[in-house]
């Protein structure tokens, strides 16, 4: 058993849960002359409360076993004469049946005990439980679990570990998930882009306006708010005749193909599901991990603690991406932020599996113990290092990245404009970023022409 008061939780495996369950149940069966067959039945009954029962046997302890359906049996034990046994029942079934009957009381235990909190682990196949301590305070954010089958789950609400998002938030994101995910499919297609838009005259961006183009014979556009004809792609100018109105199509130009139009940005859900697959992964390494190889314990456990790291690791930035959707939409610097950080520690987390393969390798080549001593000390720091950088990423979520100051355009006609990608602040005469060349958004474009008026 893994027992740490200051983690908040215990990993039992089934021995560790089969021994709480029969000290409870001697120690009832002790105190109140019950066979342990009958002190289980009761047990189960009151849901494992054992002070309940305590109570009820000590007030009258025949009427509440008849009130059971108990039956008396008179035995030459040392217990009391009319002694209330199920044995007997027990003794007559197969020994198929007596494991099954095994199991649904070990399950009663762990599902129905209120004496404490006990959970299974919700990783498929896995046989280990998690006991919770009651002083425990579980916080928004969920209590990280670790089972040592390598699984990271959140011990308030059953699903895998989501920091840096709360429950709610988690609850939420996995129910939007499908439809972002055919969004996202659906607006990333490259196929879809060229069958189904169409390059305004004026920016030459790709625009789908076949839906409007039913209702509005002239539509704006989303990039640079250029008016334009969505049946012949052609200015509203040139669709003006000599007394004011509005005639006909003249004759579709041919434009030039898109060369620099606006870049496809990555979504979330793309993010979320590259993270996915890496955290696959990490996981089959961790499976995979041969301890037979190795010749010193505290060398395996390092290694073992490497790996489970690396599942951790990856599994925060997949909820990362979850993060992003919710806290970033609205704000482009954020997210540019945010992403950054993503990759960075995308970067570190593969630089340190590659330190663990590597040290490995020299661990089962090495000939002396103080080789595998160095070896493994590498890994330790290594260690420490990627957990103090996402120790300080998870805060940095977690406070809203308030290293970065989103302004808004409250200095209307000011000086400067600040960019929504890097917050560079650039003058009114600059419609590309001076720091990142991003271009100026429609809003800058509009408040640059109040400016210098």
């Amino acid at each position: 058993m893994e027992h740490d008061l200051q983690r908040g939780y215990s990993v039992l495996t089934k021995d560790d849960l089969k021994e709480k369950m029969n000290k409870q149940i001697d120690d009832l069966s002790e105190v109140f002359l019950l066979s342990k067959a009958d002190a289980t039945v009761l047990l189960t009954k009151f849901q494992w409360d054992s002070q309940n029962v305590s109570e009820r046997l000590s007030e009258n302890k025949e009427k509440l076993l008849r009130e059971l359906g108990f039956s008396p049996a008179v035995t030459g034990s040392n217990y009391a004469d009319n002694f209330f046994s199920v044995e007997k029942n027990l003794a007559r079934l197969t020994l198929e049946a007596r494991d099954m009957y095994e199991e649904y009381v070990l399950r009663s235990f762990l599902e129905e005990n209120k004496g404490s909190v006990i959970k299974q682990c919700p990783s498929p196949g896995c046989s280990y439980s998690v006991e919770f301590h009651r002083a425990v305070d579980i916080e928004e954010y969920g209590l990280n679990v670790v089972c040592l089958c390598g699984h990271t789950f959140c011990g308030r609400c059953g699903l895998e570990s989501h920091r840096p998002v709360t429950c709610n938030n988690a609850t939420d994101w996995l129910m939007d998930l499908k439809k972002l995910s055919d969004v996202s499919e659906k607006s990333l297609t490259v196929s879809w882009i060229e069958s189904n838009t169409k390059p305004c005259p004026h920016c030459r961006c790709p625009l789908e306006v076949g839906s409007r183009s039913r209702l509005f014979r002239f539509v704006d556009c989303l990039y640079c708010s250029g008016r334009f004809c969505s049946a012949c792609m052609q200015t509203v100018e040139s669709h003006k005749t000599p007394d004011g109105n509005y005639g006909s199509c003249v004759v579709r130009l041919l434009l030039p193909p898109v060369v620099n139009g606006p870049e496809v940005v990555v979504s979330c859900v793309d993010r979320w599901e590259a993270s996915e697959i890496a955290l696959v992964e990490a996981k089959s390494e961790l499976e995979s991990l041969d301890e037979s190889q190795f010749t010193f314990q505290q060398y395996i456990t390092a290694m073992r603690e490497g790996l489970m790291l690396i599942v951790q690791c990856r599994q925060f930035l997949k909820w990362s991406c979850a993060y992003d959707h919710i806290h970033t939409e609205y704000q482009a610097s954020k997210r540019e932020y945010l992403r950054f950080l993503q990759d960075n520690a995308n970067t570190l987390v593969q630089s340190y599996s590659e330190t663990l393969k590597e040290e490995a390798v020299k661990a089962l080549s090495a000939t002396t113990y103080e080789e595998t001593i160095v070896s493994r000390s590498k890994i330790l720091s290594a260690t420490s290092n990627i957990g103090n950088y996402f120790f300080h990423f998870s805060n940095t979520l977690q406070g809203g990245i308030d290293d970065v100051k989103v302004k808004s355009y409250d200095n209307f006609g000011g000086p400067y404009w600040l960019c929504d990608r890097c917050t560079c602040g650039n003058t009114w005469l600059d419609m590309t970023c001076k720091m990142c060349c991003a271009s100026a958004t429609p809003v800058e474009k509009k408040l640059k022409d109040l400016s210098l008026n």
